[in-house]
């Protein structure tokens, strides 16, 4: 990739995150302080503590769950470090205020079941933030009904990493709306983000095409972006 695009993709990005950051800013403000945080599925590097600081005070009680052990003993960001799933959480009932979701509910073959969990763990009032792909984008539709061992084999061909197993099945604004009613959340915010032609700027032939058609997309809808971010909130106790 030439220099001009590796800058636009890099500012592109820089512009998704400043925006999650201010919505992780806005749930903060809505629990309060002290906030204890726990991020799902945060691998190695995670959310927190991309932004010099700008949610230190998130950092100073975070947990970082992950299952993958190795990755998770690389993560810096977060103050506690548990191996676990998102199906069976090592947590007690009712005693976190926030908790981040990013790129893992496409993963989840049992959403739902995942979200009660999440829900057992938050206390009433607390929030659930995730952002997962929209399935309605074009780019994510094509994923969806391609074979995993398909992509895998044209990303390595690229010298990109390899997907791991995508199933799809909370990635659509009325899914998510469904599944939220279903577990014991309200919505509190549901939003699309563009910029579909980053999931392929791993190569910049694909990247320019691409690029085009979402800027072309976008100017006739926006329920067609790559990305949904969603704030649930976990129903008060009567």
């Amino acid at each position: 990739m030439d220099r001009r695009i590796r800058s636009e993709v890099m500012r592109t990005w820089d512009e998704v995150l400043d925006h999650e950051y201010a919505v992780i800013e806005d749930v903060y403000k809505w629990v309060g302080h002290p906030c204890r945080v726990v991020e799902i599925g945060c691998g190695s590097q995670g959310f927190l503590g991309r932004r010099d600081g700008r949610l230190r005070e998130l950092e100073r009680h975070s947990v970082g769950i992950d299952i993958d052990r190795d990755s998770l003993a690389r993560n810096r960001q977060v103050a506690y470090h548990v191996c676990g799933s998102c199906y069976s959480l090592p947590l007690k009932t009712s005693s976190v205020d926030m908790v981040v979701c990013r790129w893992l509910l496409e993963h989840l073959e049992r959403p739902e079941e995942a979200l009660r969990e999440l829900a057992r763990v938050l206390r009433p009032g607390g929030f659930l933030y995730v952002k997962t792909p929209n399935l309605m984008n074009y780019a994510m539709l094509a994923s969806w009904l391609t074979p995993v061992a398909f992509h895998n084999r044209v990303r390595v061909a690229l010298g990109a990493h390899e997907n791991i197993p995508t199933f799809y099945r909370a990635n659509t604004r009325r899914r998510l709306k469904e599944l939220a009613a279903g577990t014991g959340f309200t919505v509190r915010r549901l939003e699309s983000l563009p910029y579909s032609y980053m999931y392929y700027a791993f190569n910049k032939e694909l990247f320019l095409v691409m690029r085009g058609v979402s800027r072309w997309v976008g100017k006739l809808t926006q329920r067609l972006q790559l990305a949904l971010i969603c704030v649930l909130e976990k129903v008060q106790d009567p």
